[in-house]
């Protein structure tokens, strides 16, 4: 019997959150209360070829190990660190301790009906790194410091689920203020029909970010008004690990990223 609530459970949850369980950003929902969920993230950072850089420091690569807790069904954390080579250095071995951050995400509205529901959540995001691999560019989640706030809404119809963050950032290094906005799509393509969790689930994901300088007066290197197109795909194996790939495209002569991500669910 209680392997068969448990199938049900999966089963339900596939039907219900896969489309929305973004590469890049964050949806309103919460992991469920007492799980746990550990993630491991490897970009590269393409340096070569972007103007203001040499051409010769090749590609920054970051590996983040993360750990997430559902504290309760309104309050989840997660826990990052990273590692990083350092593009700037030609001596070899160059891997080092480069940051942590920190992410809390609150649940403030929750409403659900059969493969159709409405999510709105705060978030609190706090982030130290040691280098700035992209000079012209700001990103608190792999190489700025600073303290970010705002909320999230994501609704879902079906198989598609749409996504939007809004919130304000300050970086410390830079005594700068950023208004930062995200606009996700995504879509279950695979499978057409559910009949057991241990189905593979294939998504696809539109991603797109922008952030705005708030400030009057800021470094030359950076423009005011900034924006990252992701798009990415999503394997859901078992109902509890994914594998994502995505690739990021910069505007203003910043570098595109590459992104490979796996995640795994412990109930």
């Amino acid at each position: 019997m209680r392997n068969l609530i448990l199938t049900l459970f999966l089963l339900i949850s596939n039907i219900t959150f896969s489309q929305e369980l973004y590469i890049n950003a964050e949806p309103a929902s919460l992991i469920p209360k007492g799980s746990k969920v550990l993630s491991l993230v490897n970009s590269n950072i393409f340096l070569n070829g972007v103007d203001g850089l040499d051409n010769s420091l090749g590609t920054a690569t970051l590996f983040m190990p993360s750990l997430s807790y559902g504290i309760s069904k309104r309050l989840m954390l997660r826990v990052s660190l990273q590692f990083s080579n350092n593009p700037f250095v030609d001596y070899s071995p160059n891997w080092r301790f480069n940051g942590f951050k920190f992410y809390s995400k609150q649940r403030i509205l929750s409403s659900d009906r059969p493969k159709y529901h409405t999510r709105l959540s705060s978030f609190i995001k706090g982030s130290y790194h040691n280098d700035k691999f992209m000079k012209n560019n700001l990103d608190i989640d792999i190489q700025d410091s600073g303290l970010q706030f705002g909320l999230i809404g994501t609704q879902l119809v079906n198989k598609f689920a749409i996504s939007i963050t809004s919130g304000l950032g300050f970086y410390t290094k830079e005594d700068l203020n950023v208004f930062m906005n995200s606009f996700s799509l995504g879509y279950l393509v695979l499978p057409r029909k559910y009949k057991s969790y241990k189905q593979t689930n294939f998504n696809v994901y539109l991603e797109y970010k922008t952030n705005t300088i708030l400030n009057n007066s800021f470094p030359d290197r950076y423009n005011k008004f900034s924006s990252t197109i992701a798009p990415g795909i999503q394997f859901i194996l078992f109902s509890r690990s994914r594998l994502d790939f995505s690739y990021k495209l910069r505007k203003a002569n910043s570098p595109d990223e590459f992104l490979v991500k796996l995640t795994y669910i412990i109930y």
